[in-house]
């Protein structure tokens, strides 16, 4: 019986075990005394699956005798892990869900695979009729191998190699230039996606690309974002698709475009990248080459000044782009060469720099190399003076110097090497923002609930510069001292700039200190010379004698036509020998009176120095001489004198005005009128020619005697600025409406016009600048005063300008005349002028005259500090971009500035645009890069000048939008 037993319980083990292989199973209610009724089993097609792509499972459900299931009968498929895929029901080419029926007793599904490699467990069960508790299910296993790719993102582009763009063409449709890119985004069940901003894009690095660009975005009209290139950005994802534009720029390399995304149903990150190559099939050797002296100007060694200059050196092949680093595995040798050429070998200028074995090497001819097609070398000054050539050749052959140039590319350059003497000075007279009006103290006065400085002290200052250069056209060395002088009298009335002692025939005397005029009359013009003037001789006025410019104090006056001087005159030998032209030069000798001018200065870096002319405004429009001296190179013994002579004059502050009276003439008559020119302060200008013409003229006109056109007799007076002008017409008709004189002085007009009406009401000033009286005549037209009549007046203000007449005109008298008194305030203002005009008429209203009113803006008088209150001019800004690109030694690459806010930082092998900075017009920007220790720095490009022995400094000056590369050696 046992043993009955016991091979009747292995005969049922046998047949489960043998159920189970067949693909059969139970679970549940399942028990070897309760036979499953149903039988399951899976067949994949394939026991491998790469990631990312699908296999199809066939699953077979049959009744316990081998018949198949009822059709419908439903079927459950899991993976295990969960993560390694997804199993779904695939039906007539549709899939969904992990739930499947049968037909024919056939069940289908597609597992895809995830990203992860590794075993999987599909399992696929069945609910057994019988027994709703018990199922029947079988589990195959798949091994998930590498090579397929996410396709829940995908990129296809329609080239991944790129032509360089030698002419940096613009991106159009259809470019040559250009590839488009196609980016496909699906969710985790296979579906399009439709999101803004639905991927993240970055390309690296963005050098020879400059960006990607998207499609242009109808809304927003005022830019095209095809054409505007992005390092990095998102972008919206229309019905699953994007379309990206990745653009070639003028040099060659690979380029990564990267793509980021986030699964809406795993909530997971995605991320895919295409890899593009700019290439092109010029061979990459030396064609041309650049060197750009940099440090401004260079003089002899013990000159005091700056000896050395660095020399940017650049090395391209024939599309421009950097020739590589001349570099064989671990050796690296040298690609070009400098060298003085024709140099004299007393004379001793060199270059030095750092060779490609790192060493430090010097002399008139060196061998060096360049890191991405840069580098840097100094230019060293000797003894000698001069202009040197410079050569830089490389080898188009092989891009080495080291084996010899076999076939040369060159670029000469000349570098001026001077000595830093003063050889020549240059007076200059800006008309910018160079007058300053004087202020009288510190005290304030409160001016419409603001204080302002006191009024004016009646004096101006206008700045004075003179370039003072070297023979070679160098800048002098900075400190070098410059004395400046004035004369301004004796001269006629007029202040025109006739001088009273001066002449065409000065005789200086080479290396003497006689001075002789033939002409002159040196006792008795102007009142005389005496000791202590000054006499200017204007020798760059005569070809041949710029030697002979000079200004001396007289010591002794000998008689009419002699005069000695406190030092000799310069011997006139630019040429080497001393030439005597007699008595041919024109000159001048007379004293400061009215003005003077700071004596001395020193000249700065660009040997520019300058001074201030200070004068009275009761003098403006007075002619003057200035002049500037300093010394020169000794020459037997004692100093050169180098000199320039100008003439100048008293400036007013622009804008002038012109101011005529009477403003309105009887037609056909004869009348005087005054003209009169201010400047903005309503400081008389002197010496101001006026010019005139008739507009509309029917008849005939003459001013001064002057038919139509011309200019008055008279300039204007110094001190009153006016002249007085006869004014006649004749023949002029009454239909002539449009007929008027017009006065031209200073930049500024006025107009005279012409009236038949029986009276003619006149106005005399008929344009005030405060409170003042007005003279009101009152005529006939043929000019014949008209008395008893009463004349009344209204006037109006503008600007907050209020203006009111008191007291009233009155009656004319004898002479047809009456007097008004306009009262004024606020006619002056903080950031505004006020003005207004007073209408004056006889009370029948048969003639009338207006008097115009204008103040002045206090914040445009050009004083400085300005006035409380006055709103200050905005400072210009220059944005400073930068590019940093890492070196080859592990680690951090950063580039800072100063002043500060330009910040940035990269890895090694990468490349970063810094954030731009806006800095002030003018300011000076140093920036520094710095790298990880080993790290070697190739150098800087674009806008920047590097430091001179500070290779990883470099500066920059705002004077516009600037950017700068900083390249560290791979």
């Amino acid at each position: 019986m046992k043993f009955a037993t016991i091979l009747k319980s292995l005969l049922v083990l046998t047949a489960a075990a043998l159920l189970t292989a067949c693909g059969g199973g139970t679970s549940g209610g399942d028990s070897a005394f309760q036979p499953a009724t149903l039988r399951i089993s899976a067949t994949p097609s394939a026991q491998n699956v790469p990631t990312w792509q699908s296999i199809d499972v066939s699953v077979r459900v049959t009744q316990a005798n081998g018949s198949v299931v009822a059709d419908g009968t439903t079927v459950a498929g899991v993976v295990s892990p969960a993560s390694a895929g997804s199993l779904q029901a695939s039906a007539n080419g549709a899939l969904g869900g992990a739930n499947a029926t049968t037909t024919a007793g056939i069940a289908n599904y597609r597992f895809t695979a995830m990203g992860s490699t590794g075993n999987v467990a599909l399992t696929f069960s069945v609910s057994d009729p019988a027994a709703s508790t018990r199922t029947t299910s079988t589990t195959v296993n798949i091994a998930v191998v590498a090579g397929g790719t996410d396709p829940r993102l995908t990129l296809a582009a329609v080239r991944t190699q790129l032509p360089v763009n030698h002419f940096a063409v613009d991106p159009f449709l259809g470019s040559p230039y250009m590839a488009e890119v196609i980016v496909t985004v699906k969710d985790g069940n296979g579906q399009p996606v439709n999101l803004p901003d639905g991927i993240q894009v970055s390309i690296n690095p963005v050098g020879n690309t400059g960006g990607f660009t998207t499609l242009d975005d109808p809304e927003t009209t005022d830019v095209n974002e095809f054409l505007v290139r992005m390092g990095q950005a998102p972008v919206d994802v229309v019905a699953g698709k994007a379309t990206l534009f990745v653009h070639a720029l003028n040099s060659t390399g690979t380029t990564t475009l990267t793509v980021t995304t986030q699964d809406p149903v795993s909530t997971n990150t995605i991320t895919t990248s295409l890899e593009f190559e700019i290439v092109d099939s010029t061979p990459p050797l030396p064609s041309r080459l650049g060197m750009a002296p940099t440090g401004g100007a260079v003089y002899v060694q013990g000159s005091g000044g700056n000896d050395s200059s660095a020399l940017i050196i650049e090395v391209r092949d024939a599309i421009d782009q950097p020739v590589p680093d001349p570099v064989a595995g671990s050796n690296s040798y040298n690609n070009y060469r400098l060298e003085i050429v024709g140099a004299n070998a007393n004379e001793s200028p060199r270059f030095n720099g750092v060779n490609a074995a790192g060493q430090t090497v010097s002399g008139p001819s060196v061998d060096l190399r360049t890191t991405a097609g840069l580098s840097t070398a100094n230019f060293i000054s000797g003894n000698g003076v001069g202009s040197f050539r410079v050569r830089l050749s490389a080898d188009r052959a092989d891009n080495n110097v080291d084996n010899g140039i076999s076939d040369p590319v060159i670029l000469e350059r000349s570098i001026v090497v001077s000595d830093g003497q003063l050889f020549d000075l240059e007076i200059t007279q800006p008309t910018v923002n160079a007058l300053t009006v004087n202020p009288a103290g510190g005290e304030m006065i409160d001016f419409d609930d603001t204080q302002i400085p006191v009024a004016p002290d009646g004096t101006y200052s206008l700045t004075v510069g003179v370039i003072a250069t070297d023979r070679l056209g160098n800048p002098v060395l900075p400190g070098t001292t410059i004395k400046f002088g004035l004369i301004d009298e004796p001269q006629t009335i007029y202040g025109s700039g006739d001088f009273y002692i001066s002449g065409g025939d000065g005789n200086p005397q080479e290396g003497g200190t006689l001075f002789t005029a033939v002409g002159g009359h040196f006792q008795t013009a102007g009142g005389g010379v005496g000791p202590g003037d000054t006499l200017v001789v204007m020798g760059e006025h005569v070809i041949g004698n710029r030697d002979l410019e000079s200004a001396r104090t007289v010591t002794q006056v000998n008689s009419q036509t002699s005069l000695s001087v406190d030092y000799r005159f310069n011997h006139n030998d630019t040429t080497g020998q001393s030439v005597d032209y007699h008595g041919i030069l024109p000159y001048i000798v007379g004293r400061a009176a009215d003005g003077n001018i700071v004596v001395s200065a020193t000249t700065n870096a660009d040997g520019v120095a300058t001074t201030k002319m200070n004068y009275p405004v009761s003098k403006l429009g007075k002619n003057v001489v200035i002049w500037a001296q300093a010394d020169g190179p000794l020459v037997a013994s004692q100093p050169k004198k180098v000199a320039d002579v100008e003439f100048a004059y008293f400036a007013g502050v622009a804008p002038a005005t012109l101011v005529v009276s009477p403003s309105v003439l009887s037609a056909n008559s004869t009348t005087n009128v005054v003209a009169c020119v201010y400047d903005a302060l309503g400081g008389a200008m002197g010496n101001v020619p006026v010019g005139f013409a008739f507009e509309g003229l029917s008849g005939q006109g003459w001013v001064d005697g002057v038919a139509m056109a011309g200019t008055t007799a008279n300039p204007t007076a110094l001190g009153s600025g006016c002249t007085v002008a006869e004014v006649r017409t004749a023949g002029v008709l009454e239909s002539d409406t449009e007929t008027k004189l017009v006065f031209q002085a200073a930049g500024a007009e006025a107009e005279v016009t012409f009236s038949f009406n029986p009276l003619v009401l006149q106005a005399n000033p008929t344009m005030l600048t405060h409170s003042g009286v007005v003279t009101l005549t009152l005529l006939n037209n043929n000019g014949v005063p008209q008395p008893g009549h009463q004349i009344v007046g209204e006037c109006t203000g503008e600007n907050g300008a209020s203006i009111w007449l008191d007291p009233n005109p009155g009656v004319t008298d004898v002479n047809g005349r009456t007097t008004a008194t306009i009262r004024v305030n606020n006619l002056d203002g903080l950031g505004q002028a006020g003005s207004g005009e007073c209408t004056f008429k006889t009370v029948d209203d048969s003639a009338s005259t207006k008097v115009k009113l204008q103040g002045q803006d206090l914040c445009l008088l050009y004083v400085s500090p300005l006035p409380s209150g006055c709103p200050s001019d905005p400072v210009d800004q220059h944005a400073l971009s930068a590019t940093l690109t890492g070196g080859g030694t592990p680690g951090s690459y950063s580039i800072t500035s100063a002043p500060s806010g330009l910040l940035c930082t990269v890895a090694s092998g990468t490349t970063s645009s810094c954030s731009p900075v806006e800095y002030d017009e003018g300011t000076t920007v140093t920036l520094t890069t710095t790298g990880p220790a080993g790290a070697t720095f190739g150098g800087w490009t674009g806008d920047c000048v590097p430091v001179s022995g500070s290779p990883e400094k470099a500066t920059v000056i705002m004077n516009d939008a600037r950017s700068c590369v900083a390249t560290w050696n791979p």
